[in-house]
């Protein structure tokens, strides 16, 4: 009996180390080996690290459970990867890496987000590997030094939801057909980089975009025409490049747009009456060359905050119905031709902060208002007087 009791004994004790031990394996062998192989190689081209983001990162240790900024779903496949830079307490400095983005990260195919911005001293090319990643919906790489181009093989990243590259060095043109298939796409950031060539016609198939960046780049061209079918579009941001030729009047088709700013350019031609744009808050069209008057139908924009349209070529009346903007903050329509008078019902919008109408061909008397603008708002205007300018004559 007491060999048997042993027996039974020794069994159960067999048993329970058998379940610790496959308890121990599905818990800290959880990563992928080939996920595990692609980020250790990721990590081998950092040659500098001294906020330590990488100090998780032991050859020892699971991958899937002990490294920071990996995370891996049931099958232990890696499906976010972010290592952003950060503000260190111990450096006192914002923190960064020295390193190139390894080609072998287009082997994690199950990533869905991808993050590394912000480290400042990344360097090198984007890996065209990275269009293998077909389930990627969040790529993020800005504010670094990466060079080159945008790889054509981000045409098949057709589940990006959003993409952020601005804030580097990459140049030459962006891919005709990159966008063709990523209607699921809501943001890109492409801004503060030495992009070239025309805004990709593809760009037209971004159903769902909500924000488009393209700011402080050398694209040229003509903003394409068909970017009314952007209909979900809130920010539209395309100031300092080269772009020219008109804008285009399907612009007034997108309902949601908060933001327009196209300053910087050499856009000609009439502004277009935006009739459809109810939910504009801001009109930024400064230091380009378009012409024509200012359209009535702005009267209607009653969300209106700011309406900027200095060094153009504009003419004709400052229209009376703008009185109707009541949320109408910055009015800056300085070195242009508009001439005649200013209306009263305008310079006396309750939120008015600034009403810059120097250096144009306005005439008449300023009419009284409540808010001290200086006289400065109001020079290069040869036929203007009063407050604050030198009176009127009489005669």
């Amino acid at each position: 009996m007491a060999s048997l009791a042993n027996i039974k004994t020794s069994s159960f004790l067999v048993l329970i180390c058998f379940i610790i031990f496959s308890l121990h394996t599905t818990t800290t062998e959880a990563c992928h080996r080939t996920d595990r192989i692609a980020l250790l190689d990721f990590r081998s081209k950092f040659t500098l690290d001294p906020a330590e983001l990488f100090k998780t990162w032991n050859q020892s240790t699971d991958c899937c459970i002990k490294w920071e900024g990996v995370a891996c779903d049931s099958s232990g496949r890696v499906v976010n990867l972010s290592r952003s830079g950060i503000f260190s307490p111990i450096l006192d400095d914002p923190a960064f890496m020295v390193g190139t983005i390894s080609p072998s990260l287009g082997k994690l195919k199950f990533l869905r987000l991808l993050d590394l911005n912000n480290l400042k001293r990344l360097t090198g090319t984007i890996p065209p590997e990275l269009g293998k990643l077909s389930n990627l919906t969040t790529l993020n790489l800005n504010a670094n030094q990466l060079k080159g181009s945008i790889p054509a093989s981000f045409q098949n990243l057709r589940k990006l939801n959003k993409l952020y590259l601005n804030d580097n060095l990459l140049s030459g043109t962006v891919p005709t057909n990159i966008f063709q298939h990523m209607s699921s796409l809501t943001e890109i950031n492409l801004s503060e980089n030495q992009l070239s060539g025309g805004i990709p016609s593809s760009i037209d198939k971004l159903v769902s975009l909500k924000s488009l960046e393209l700011h402080h780049n050398n694209f040229s061209g003509s903003i394409p025409s068909t970017i009314g079918n952007l209909k979900n579009l809130v920010y539209l941001i395309l100031s300092n490049n080269q772009i020219s030729g008109y804008i285009p009047s399907s612009i007034s088709k997108l309902k949601f747009l908060n933001s327009i700013y196209l300053s910087n350019n050499k856009l000609t031609g009439s502004i277009p009456a935006l009739i459809g744009n109810t939910a504009l808050q801001i009109l930024i069209l400064d230091n380009n060359m378009l012409s024509g008057d200012l359209p009535k139908s702005f009267g209607n924009l009653a969300n209106l905050l700011g309406l900027v349209a200095t060094n153009n070529r504009l003419t004709g009346k400052i229209p009376s119905n703008f009185n109707n903007l009541k949320n109408l903050q910055n009015f800056v329509i300085s070195r242009n031709g508009l001439s005649g008078q200013i209306p009263s019902g305008v310079i006396n919008l309750p939120d008015l902060v600034e009403f810059i109408v120097s250096h144009n061909k306005l005439t008449g008397k300023i009419p009284p208002h409540k808010k001290a603008f200086p006289a400065s708002f109001f020079e290069g205007n040869s036929g203007l007087c009063d407050s604050p300018l030198p009176p009127c004559k009489t005669t």
